[in-house]
């Protein structure tokens, strides 16, 4: 249950890294307070960590725990290949409202079917412990959104973006191969 959530941990705190979620988390904090846009960005991510982790118990029930793995090993590398080979869309202007709200909805939407919710689904479906899964991708979430709203504008735009894309398409493709080769290694 602990090695779940501290995969869970892991793999979606790398992943939200500089990820667009994260980016309007952090924009969204240079107009409004830091309390407001961390609270509405953590109920939208817990909605939708939550259904994929619901997503994930329904597929671990229909398809063989073997071939789940094989699939999440590959789910991660094409992510990793995906996020390398990916350019960035212009980032557009939201209209001033309630910073909650805004950064609620904003946040939902550009998490639903994001890298980091298909990450939960597929741990949830070969790890099981959805609970300790949701736990470990909420934490990572908490911890990542926070360093938007407080440290991002600081840390970003220090870094090279560039460098922030390459670093996590690495990282998914190294757990997709550790996944799938924990899973060759079992059948042998």
């Amino acid at each position: 249950m602990f090695a779940a959530a501290a995969a869970a941990f892991i793999a979606i705190f790398v992943a939200e890294f500089g990820d667009k979620t994260q980016l309007v988390t952090l924009t969204m904090a240079c107009r409004y307070p830091p309390l407001q846009v961390l609270t509405g960005a953590m109920v939208a991510l817990a909605a939708v960590i939550g259904l994929a982790v619901g997503a994930g118990e329904l597929l671990s029930a229909a398809v063989p725990q073997s071939l789940l793995t094989i699939i999440s090993g590959l789910f991660f590398i094409g992510i990793g290949l995906f996020t390398y080979l990916r350019r960035e869309p212009p980032e557009v202007e939201a209209p001033a409202k309630d910073g909650f709200l805004q950064t609620l909805g904003m946040v939902f939407i550009a998490e639903f079917g994001d890298k980091t919710q298909l990450a939960a689904v597929f741990l949830v479906a070969s790890l099981g412990y959805p609970w300790a899964v949701f736990t470990g991708a909420m934490v990572a979430m908490f911890f990542n959104h926070l360093l938007a709203v407080y440290l991002g504008s600081c840390f970003i735009s220090r870094v090279n973006p560039l460098f922030l894309k390459r670093g996590t398409a690495g990282l998914f493709v190294v757990i997709g191969m550790i996944i799938i080769a924990t899973e060759a290694g079992s059948i042998l």
